[in-house]
């Protein structure tokens, strides 16, 4: 679960003795010891599908023929700006302090994919200066706000969105207080974390708190920066990534900030299937298995009608999905979910 390169690594928290990492004393009196972040709470899963397992590359990144970049930036003649989206609820003044204690960059825009990237941009006097997005996007999220968005259907639609990209993808799961009270359970949690890395090719990067994800960010914008004396930036457009894995990559690559924002503007309308899975998730007692479960089985809304009519009494319509059709069994559905579904489509 660390960012590795050919011979280099950006570590997981608890590896940061191998960064430089000085203690951090905020205004408050407060210190902050990057090497005592949490690491691998991450329970290994039962079974994880890997043979449906897409790659690190979205499918839909169109590779025109020719993988060269379109343009290069000289070594030294760029910095690494962290872009942090406007929408991000920590607290911006103690971020701000870690950052300027660490010597870091950083500017909050409207990000339409992820949470944090990092942005190349060109030095000197030019009034049009390049602004590169490195192949790279962090999406943070604390227990809770995982919590809702597995269960209202946010968290597999911004993972799509990310894997657009063709970008490295990088979840960072922030523990809180309330972790083992949530609607959904803490191992269920860990499981879409765990899912993500070995299935979705995402890293994921384990911290307690608010504080350590900034440090941990800053950490690794320092990194990039440090690459950035090294290494000239690989400039793509059009589509066009690296050859590559993403993960093996050792020098800095990107991709125009007008190319960033178009991908993750771009809506195409989803499959009639999918559309009914996230439509089924705003139910309160529907959970991703749950939904899943049934658009396995009616893939969709008129697969359903069409069963109900099958049907002749209301309690046979209202147990439908808890009994099955035929031989088929949605084992994970109970009654009253069965019935709360059957009221909302037989309303439609």
């Amino acid at each position: 679960m660390s960012f590795t390169g050919n011979d280099v690594e950006i570590p997981q928290p608890s590896q940061m003795e191998n960064v430089p990492l000085p203690e951090i004393s905020t205004s408050n009196g407060q210190y902050i010891h990057p090497v005592t972040f949490s690491h691998q709470c991450l329970v290994q899963p039962t079974h994880i599908p890997i043979a449906q397992a897409s790659g690190n590359v979205a499918s839909d990144i169109i590779h025109n023929g020719n993988l060269v970049p379109v343009d290069y930036i000289p070594r030294s003649s760029y910095e690494i700006i962290l872009i942090v989206d406007v929408r991000e609820t920590f607290n911006k003044v103690k971020f701000d302090e870690i950052a300027r204690i660490r010597g870091v960059k950083w500017e909050l825009s409207s990000l339409p994919v992820g949470d944090f990237l990092w942005l190349a941009r060109e030095v000197g006097g030019s009034t049009s200066r390049k602004e590169i997005v490195l192949g790279m996007v962090a999406e943070r999220k604390r227990a809770d706000d995982l919590a809702s968005s597995i269960v209202d259907g946010r968290f597999v639609e911004q993972k799509s969105r990310m894997q657009k990209l063709g970008f490295r993808k990088m979840y960072i799961f922030e523990e809180c207080k309330n972790m083992y009270n949530l609607r959904i359970s803490h191992e269920t949690l860990l499981q879409a974390m765990i899912n993500s890395e070995l299935v979705d090719g995402c890293d994921v990067i384990t911290c307690s708190n608010s504080d350590q994800c900034t440090a941990y960010l800053t950490s690794l914008t320092n990194f990039l920066a440090s690459k950035s004396k090294k290494y000239d930036l690989a400039v793509y457009s059009d589509g066009r990534r690296p050859k590559e894995d993403p993960h093996n990559i050792e020098g800095l690559w990107g991709i125009p900030w007008s190319e960033y924002v178009d991908i993750g503007k771009k809506s195409p309308a989803l499959p009639m299937r999918e559309q009914f899975g996230l439509h089924l998730l705003q139910i309160h007692s529907i959970t991703g298995v749950k939904a899943k479960e049934i658009v396995s089985l009616f893939p969709t809304p008129r697969s359903l009608f069409e069963a109900y009519d099958r049907l002749f009494s209301e309690d046979q319509k209202k147990n439908m999905l808890v009994e099955g059709v035929g031989s088929s069994n949605l084992k994970s559905i109970n009654k009253k979910a069965s019935e709360i579904i059957y009221q909302l489509y037989n309303i439609l």
